[in-house]
């Protein structure tokens, strides 16, 4: 099954093979005393999380407990993290065994202190240690506090025989800390303690790739050096593929050719695939590339798709109320651009336009001396969103006399729109002009075009059924679109349209048959 609202494990868990194995192999080393520091640096939604769920579950054999902690789980970010890490370190040690979680339990102070003493590995542990626990709750946030949070699992794990991996999600946030009154320096604080520990090893990752790659390599910063990088991007093609095939279930299983084709407009990163997977097995099979094209519609070129909502909400994150940001990243969805074309294009000099790349971060890739969007789909959908744009998705998702059907519409203020085959019926397309719905039949031939008796019918009956008007669009290899008047066809033994059909004005010509 796809799995679209929580991370995936086990069998639904594709590739990344080799970051798994570095993993599992820190924790193989910490088991045996050797802790080390890993930063995974990867964009949003890469699979970050699934990774450290399924190195969890793989782990198990090894006396080592992966904890699992995001930045994000509370906004705006604040000192209360910490608590919530030492209880997310406690509900690792003791939940277990209390068959109940001490972090849930914590809004409860009496309730959590009067589980813990009935643990039989919590009375194994120091005084002091026990003590701690039990303030975790309520204790008033302090410095002093704080580092001792930081120091609950080293202090766990000797007392208990056991190891701890902390994964902590989106670490860069952690940075905001330091911009507020009373401010803690998180950082160096987290530095000086863990660099003392022995029987805890430290996962961090996060989007914000350029930001977190300086916390390692800048000599200023208190984790120089101290960490290995792993990165996380797109999985390969192949890999993509078997998401795809293997992922969907009888009689709801993708072909291989339609994952294929879908791989390849929407590309590899594995949210993409699980969205557009379940989608497209919602739909009743059989899947092919006309199913294939309404689903794509439906989730990344509408403005209530899933994807296309994600996009949204990625886009106000970039550029805010920026309109230059916007225009930088509305010239980069064309293509590759070099820093002066980018100028040109939003109408700014080159060290200004310079200044706004390096705020997109890492939104932008530079190879060479060009510029270019890091995520291909995201592009698609900035083009799709411009004024105009709803050609894009006939120019990927459609045949070339559709495209070029499209174009011609769509200067007339037609947004083109794939639907399923139960949506749109006999026509290729449907168009809409404000409250106008035009069905479209699309050919890509010359002059004259022939339609069957049975074909007709059924164009006829579905503008009946749906109340569409329709036209029939000539888009041959070479020359220019042609719209037809079906009113005006040659009925005889089949049903025939030639040159005498054209519609001169299509708005003109939709005001006199409505």
């Amino acid at each position: 099954m796809f799995r679209t609202n929580h991370p995936v494990t086990s069998a639904a868990f594709f590739n990344r093979e080799k970051e798994l194995t570095e993993l599992l192999v820190a924790a193989e080393n910490l088991a045996k005393g050797f802790p080390s520091w890993l930063m995974i640096l990867g964009p949003r939604k890469i699979g970050k999380t699934s990774l450290m769920l399924e190195c969890a579950r793989r782990a198990e054999k090894i006396r080592v407990l992966i904890v699992s902690i995001d930045t994000t789980e509370e906004s705006p970010i604040g000192t209360s993290f910490f608590r919530r890490y030492a209880l997310r370190v406690v509900d690792a040690a003791f939940g277990p065994e209390l068959g109940e979680s001490p972090e849930a339990l914590a809004l409860e102070p009496n309730a959590y202190r009067a589980a813990l003493a009935e643990s039989k590995n919590f009375n194994r542990l120091d005084v002091a240690t026990r003590h701690l626990l039990f303030g975790v709750p309520d204790m008033p946030m302090s410095e002093g506090f704080i580092r001792q949070c930081l120091e609950l699992p080293e202090r766990l794990a000797k007392g208990l025989g056991i190891s701890f991996m902390i994964a902590i999600d989106e670490f860069q946030e952690l940075s905001a800390l330091q911009s507020k009154r009373k401010a803690v320096s998180p950082f160096h604080m987290m530095r000086s303690t863990w660099q003392l520990q022995k029987r805890t090893s430290y996962v961090v990752s996060g989007s914000a790739r350029s930001m977190l790659r300086a916390l390692v390599t800048e000599k200023t910063s208190p984790f120089f050096q101290h960490f290995s990088i792993i990165e996380m991007g797109p999985i390969p093609r192949e890999a993509a593929v078997r998401l795809l095939v293997e992922s969907g279930t009888e009689p709801r299983k993708i072909p291989e050719h339609v994952a294929e084709q879908a791989v390849d407009l929407l590309g590899c990163r594995p949210f993409y695939l699980q969205l557009f997977g379940d989608a497209l097995t919602r739909t009743e099979p059989p899947y092919d590339r006309d199913s294939l094209a309404s689903v794509l519609q439906d989730l990344l070129f509408s403005r209530t798709g899933r994807l296309s909502l994600y996009f949204q909400n990625e886009f106000n994150l970039l550029v805010g109320q920026s309109r230059n940001l916007a225009a930088v990243l509305e010239t980069l969805a064309k293509g590759p651009q070099k820093l002066s074309e980018i100028a040109r294009a939003i109408g700014a000099p080159a060290g200004q336009t310079s200044s706004y790349i390096q705020r997109l971060d890492d939104a932008i890739r530079q190879t060479d001396k060009l510029y270019e969007l890091d995520d291909r789909t995201f592009g698609l959908w900035l083009q799709w969103k411009k004024p105009g744009g709803s050609i894009v998705s006939t120019s990927v998702l459609g045949t070339r006399a559709e495209f070029e059907v499209a174009k011609h519409l769509g200067a007339s203020g037609f947004e083109l729109v794939y639907q399923s085959r139960a949506s749109r019926g006999a026509f290729d397309l449907m168009a809409v002009r404000e409250a106008t719905q035009l069905g479209v039949q699309v050919r890509g031939t010359k002059l004259p075009v022939r339609f069957t008796k049975a074909e007709w019918n059924r164009l006829e009956a579905d503008s009946l059924r749906f109340g569409w008007p329709f036209i029939i669009a000539v888009a041959p290899p070479k020359g220019r679109v042609i719209l037809l008047d079906p009113n005006k066809a040659m009925r005889k033994n089949s049903i025939t349209l030639s040159e005498h059909c054209e519609i001169d004005n299509i708005l003109t010509w939709i005001d006199g048959v409505q």
